[in-house]
C-alpha cells in the first residue's frame, strides 16, 4: 500500500510539473529554462533524494527557506517538485 501511494504521489508530481510547464511562459525557450531551473534547484536541495524538500533541506536555499510555508501548499512539511514548479512559475509570471 505504501509503495503504491508513493508511486501515485510521484506520478502526480511529475504530471503536475509537466502539465504546468506551459504556464511558465509564453515562449518555449523560457519554459524550458524555467523547468530546468526547477529541476536544478530541486536536485541541489533534495539532499537525501527522497523526492521532497524538508525545512532542514530548504534552509540551504535562501529563497525557499524564506518562503517555505507559502510554497508548501498542502502544508505537509515538505516541498515537492510540483509545488516548487508552481511557485517558481507564479514568481516568473508576477515579474512580467
Amino acid at each position: 500500500m505504501n509503495k503504491l501511494l508513493c508511486a501515485a504521489v510521484a506520478a502526480a508530481s511529475l504530471a503536475t510539473t509537466t502539465l504546468a510547464a506551459p504556464a511558465f511562459a509564453d515562449d518555449g525557450d523560457h519554459t524550458a529554462k524555467l523547468a530546468k531551473h526547477v529541476d536544478d534547484v530541486f536536485a541541489r536541495l533534495d539532499t537525501d533524494k527522497d523526492g521532497k524538500i524538508s525545512k532542514d533541506e530548504a534552509s540551504k536555499g535562501r529563497r525557499l527557506s524564506q518562503h517555505f510555508d507559502a510554497v508548501d501548499t498542502d502544508h505537509d512539511g515538505f516541498v515537492t517538485k510540483a509545488e516548487l514548479g508552481t511557485a517558481m512559475a507564479q514568481h516568473a509570471k508576477a515579474k512580467t
